[in-house]
């Protein structure tokens, strides 16, 4: 049975939302609570600032409760106390494989269509695909999320326009400024994030911007590759006053712009207007930083009110992509199906050709050669021709393997015996 647990910017608050981010460097001693606690050991871990999902595959429990299950570990690892349940949602087999599709698709993000949370799914699958956390059923329905991404962005319009949290921050600081062309723009993070909003902010004409990441290295090579500045990272307290605009992506835990470096920025600036932007989740920049009057602090959350124009067309595309998904996921739910068969399918050819062998044995002494190759030969000619018969007939009474109640009669009715 595949699962998955997830909660995201649609039904949860960013606060809710940080407090269940997992790290890369979380998800291994995660999973290992996780099969220390429940047996569940498949999984895939998807965390993204908009989103945690866990997709895991399992047989050994009722769905509610291995899903109540995945939670509870979760609120254990991250010692959570309240109770958040209610902003969780859950799915099971083909409405889980859907919503991995339209995740995968871009039609469930906050900006329909962007292209980065596909990166982030396949980098997702192969972390946990590398550390062994993934079974067959898991690889198979990564692979055709995969699938189903790029066929909706190749055979509809989703695409149209470029959209995404990225350029959204930076059509936000354009409704904050009349020109951006004179304003100087700080980039704390040097990661695929922060790379677009960079590319997006050249885009708009804006020319001086200087790059800090935690890794300087990583900061070089991006100012080099946009012809950008670069600013130690430790400096970054002492020359933040230099900045109109202060735009945050990381992946840290803990907040990297604090209450007091924004004062002592203030102090500098003679309390001069600076807007400071935090596409980070968890938060990368403190919350009571929006109290100072001259400062405008905005998240994650806020580039919601933000609607590019091409959003409608995109919108209109979401019919055509779900019958592409609807098709996709009819695809994988057979072939997840037809997995179940196996045993049944092993169980009928192995007891079949056991009792011909058996009942041959008794003929072994037939004294013309000729008449026992005759013999072996119709009872093979016989064992076959009914071995297709039950498994012709296995698919069609269990729709394929769907019908579990007429599957589990079957696997009774042909179990191997020892005898």
């Amino acid at each position: 049975m595949i699962g998955l647990i997830g909660i995201s910017y649609k039904t949860s608050s960013l606060e809710v939302r940080e407090q269940f981010s997992l790290s890369k460097a979380e998800i291994i001693p995660y999973s290992e609570l996780l099969q220390k606690e429940t047996d569940i050991s498949d999984i895939v871990v998807l965390s993204t600032c908009n989103r945690t999902e866990i997709y895991f595959s399992q047989d050994e429990y009722d769905f509610h409760l291995a899903a109540k299950m995945v939670y509870k570990t979760l609120k254990q690892f991250k010692r959570i106390e309240n109770k958040h349940w209610h902003s969780f949602y859950s799915y099971a087999n083909s409405e889980a494989v859907k919503h991995l599709f339209e995740v995968a698709s871009g039609i469930d993000s906050m900006i329909i269509g962007e292209d980065q949370i596909i990166g982030q799914i396949k980098d997702a699958y192969v972390f946990c695909t590398e550390a062994a956390l993934t079974d067959a059923v898991l690889m198979r329905l990564f692979q055709k999320s995969f699938e189903a991404s790029k066929r909706v962005r190749t055979e509809t319009t989703i695409k149209m326009g470029s959209t995404s949290v990225s350029s959204a921050a930076v059509q936000k600081c354009s409704t904050l400024f009349e020109n951006l062309t004179g304003k100087r723009v700080l980039m704390i993070g040097a990661g695929e994030t922060g790379s677009l909003v960079l590319q997006s902010l050249l885009k708009n004409g804006v020319p001086k911007i200087t790059v800090t990441n935690r890794t300087e290295e990583k900061a070089s090579k991006l100012a080099a590759r946009h012809n950008c500045t670069v600013l130690p990272f430790e400096q970054v307290p002492n020359h933040l006053y230099l900045y109109d605009i202060v735009i945050v992506a990381t992946g840290s835990v803990v907040p990297l712009v604090t209450l007091e470096m924004v004062k002592q920025s203030l102090n500098f600036r003679k309390n001069n207007h600076q807007v400071f932007i935090d596409i980070s989740v968890p938060r990368n920049i403190e919350k009571n930083v929006e109290e100072l009057e001259a400062v405008q602090l905005f998240t994650i959350d806020d580039l919601k009110d933000i609607v590019n124009t091409n959003m409608d067309k995109r919108k209109e595309c979401i019919g055509s992509a779900n019958i592409i998904i609807d098709e996709i996921v009819e695809e994988f739910s057979e072939w997840l199906a037809s997995r179940t068969l196996r045993p049944a399918i092993k169980s009928i050819t192995y007891n079949l050709l056991k009792v011909t062998k058996n009942e041959l044995s008794g003929y072994n002494k037939v004294s013309s050669e000729e008449m026992q190759m005759a013999i072996n030969d119709f009872s093979k000619h016989l064992t076959q021709k009914y071995t297709r018969l039950f498994i012709k007939n296995l698919k069609e009474i269990t729709a394929n393997g769907k019908n579990t109640d007429s599957l589990k009669i079957v696997n009774e009715l042909f179990s191997i015996g020892n005898d």
